[in-house]
């Protein structure tokens, strides 16, 4: 009994110490907001170097946390300069550097101002064109 207290007492020693060091897990957490500072939900955020690309939630939220490695594998992200770029069709891009340390670096609200996209631009969800058969047409026939 006496010795699992101690291994109990060990562990969240070792716990604290690492918490202590800047073990905890890096992120980088933000708010994407209009000019009216409401939300702007389904923005893509992506960093150079890489992590992964999130978008914002439907409160306008994002957190980076891990990257996806040339295997395929994911991994914590390190310390370090990032390049943050956030996108949203009808918005004009953001890009900015940021200076990540341990924990949670939290990045004030970012704001994006809405732009009139060009007419050759075409919204990031459009899927490919499909080719109609004969019948599938949408053109009403005449003289019926």
């Amino acid at each position: 009994m006496k010795s699992l207290f101690t291994i109990r007492v060990g562990v969240l020693l070792a716990a604290a110490l690492f918490a202590g060091c800047g073990a905890a897990p890096i992120s980088i957490r933000g708010k994407v907001v209009d000019v009216n500072g409401g939300p702007i939900q389904k923005a893509e955020i992506a960093t150079q170097p890489e992590t992964d690309v999130v978008v914002s939630n439907s409160k306008g939220f994002f957190v980076l946390r891990q990257r996806i490695t040339e295997l395929g594998e994911t991994e914590p992200i390190k310390r370090g300069r990032y390049r943050v770029t956030i996108r949203k069709f009808g918005f004009t891009e953001l890009q900015f550097d940021v200076k990540v340390e341990s924990g949670k670096n939290r990045i004030r609200d970012l704001v994006m101002r809405e732009r009139t996209p060009d007419i050759m631009e075409t919204a990031p969800e459009a899927g490919p064109e499909k080719k109609l058969q004969r019948g599938e047409e949408s053109t009403p026939k005449q003289g019926i």
